[in-house]
């Protein structure tokens, strides 16, 4: 069973410990989904769609919550391929701003044909398709999201 934190107890867990989470990296032609972040950390930054495994969640049940939850994408695991491990560290948190964070990422990189029919979440203001070759010098998208570019546009 699924277990959801109280603010209390998940305001230890990030003060304590890292979180595990996953982000999408959904490209198209050339360009990538990115959506403008509401909540600390990396707050009014462009960022992967994206977030944490839950406790007792597999991580592909958690692969396609993220896809439905924030997107309204319905995700075949099989069909993304990770990118690796990543950490990111934060000096905030959504919880307080003196608490840090650190992410255990494992994001997941997949190119679609066919643009596909998708829906924001509470967690962005916005979803935008940037091109990937002018994202690297782009100020409002994160530096742990343009090290995801990288990677994409290296491959």
């Amino acid at each position: 069973m699924i277990q959801y934190l109280s603010t209390q107890t998940f305001a230890n867990v990030i003060e304590h410990a890292p979180l595990i989470s996953i982000d999408l990296c959904l490209v198209h032609q050339g360009k990538i989904l990115l959506g403008k972040r509401n909540n600390p950390p990396a707050k009014d930054f462009y960022f992967t769609p994206g977030g944490r495994i839950y406790k007792n969640e597999p991580w592909q049940d958690a692969m396609q919550r993220i896809g439905q939850d924030e997107l309204g994408l319905d995700i075949q695991v099989s069909d993304w391929q990770l990118m690796g491990m990543w950490d990111h560290f934060y000096k905030d948190s959504i919880i307080n701003e003196d608490i840090s964070t650190h992410y255990v990422n494992m994001p997941y990189y997949f190119e679609v044909s066919i643009l596909p029919d998708l829906s924001s979440d509470s967690q962005h203001s916005s979803l935008s398709w940037f091109e990937l070759s002018r994202c690297l010098s782009n100020d409002m998208i994160h530096p742990y999201t343009q090290n995801y570019i990288q990677w994409i546009l290296n491959r």
